[in-house]
């Protein structure tokens, strides 16, 4: 009966779900370096990165350097995640979590734009190839209109003793209620952990303060608080090191509904997964 159930619920996405085949960029391909037609002051929203790797690859260092760069030259309204599959239960869950546990995961590293409505496997083969295939990936995502207009403000308050509690106010500035996950990623902003080259990952999940699904009436606001505590289990380890000066936390909600969507193609495999798009991202440092 089970088999059935689980039966009818893959149709039922695969039905009522987007079906958009992505064809991934891979390391043999890049966009060139050309000035931005897309004017970031039009972005329809704050866009996320969710970057999937490990401490062990070969072809993360590169990923991550680019990530880095992109983040750090201010030229979007862009953050991003590492999610470091090796060293953290919880963000190999977030990795997992696109696959619905019914697909294989390709590989690192894997970077989801948007809670994956795009995504890029690899690298470009330098670093500043690879950069510039994540400024195309922003700038198309940058004009996705999200499902409904989201404004999103949040605030951080360290209680000391490596413990915070974040709060985020929502709008929902559309004209139909808006039902989404809402994550706060607890992040390292110089991460413990570090990569195959020998550098530290940045902005790397530690766990969430807040982890919920939430409904959104059209034009109102709704306040939600989560904590963080360094002291308790997050997965199979603790966190009362932490810093306050090196903690950023970011917040992002992502529509429920489901995208069926095909990345990464080659001869002998092809990756599939689902897609939760990300409508509004926004974030907040102790500091």
């Amino acid at each position: 009966m089970k088999k059935y159930i689980l039966i009818a619920f893959i149709l039922g996405l695969l039905i009522f779900s987007t079906v958009n085949a992505q064809t991934n960029i891979d390391s043999n391909k890049s966009h060139e370096k050309r000035n931005l037609e897309q004017n970031p002051a039009n972005f329809t929203h704050t866009i996320l990165a969710e970057e999937c790797t490990a401490t062990w690859c070969p072809n993360c260092p590169i990923a991550a350097e680019a990530l880095y760069n992109v983040y750090s030259s201010g030229d979007y309204p862009f953050y991003y995640v590492s999610l470091v599959n090796d060293m953290n239960p919880i963000a190999k869950k977030r990795n997992r979590d696109y696959s619905f546990g019914l697909f294989k995961i390709y590989g690192f590293p894997t970077i989801y734009f948007d809670g994956g409505d795009t995504n890029v496997v690899g690298h470009g083969g330098t670093v500043e190839a690879t950069e510039n295939e994540y400024r195309f990936q922003i700038e198309q995502e940058g004009q996705r209109a999200p499902k409904q207009p989201i404004t999103m403000e949040s605030t951080v308050e360290w209680e000391g003793n490596a413990k915070l509690t974040v709060t985020i106010t929502i709008e929902n500035e559309g004209n139909l209620p808006y039902f989404g996950k809402l994550r706060s990623y607890v992040t390292e902003i110089e991460s413990r952990w570090i990569d195959k080259s020998g550098k530290p990952y940045h902005y790397s999940l530690l766990d969430y303060a807040v982890n919920k699904f939430v409904l959104l009436v059209p034009g109102k606001q709704k306040t939600i608080s989560g904590t963080f505590d360094g002291n308790e289990k997050h997965g199979n380890q603790t966190f009362e090191d932490i810093s306050q000066d090196n903690i950023m936390v970011i917040s992002s909600i992502f529509d429920w509904i489901p995208h069926y969507r095909l990345g990464y193609q080659s001869d002998d495999f092809t990756q599939r997964y689902f897609a939760r798009f990300a409508d509004q991202t926004t974030a907040v440092t102790l500091i």
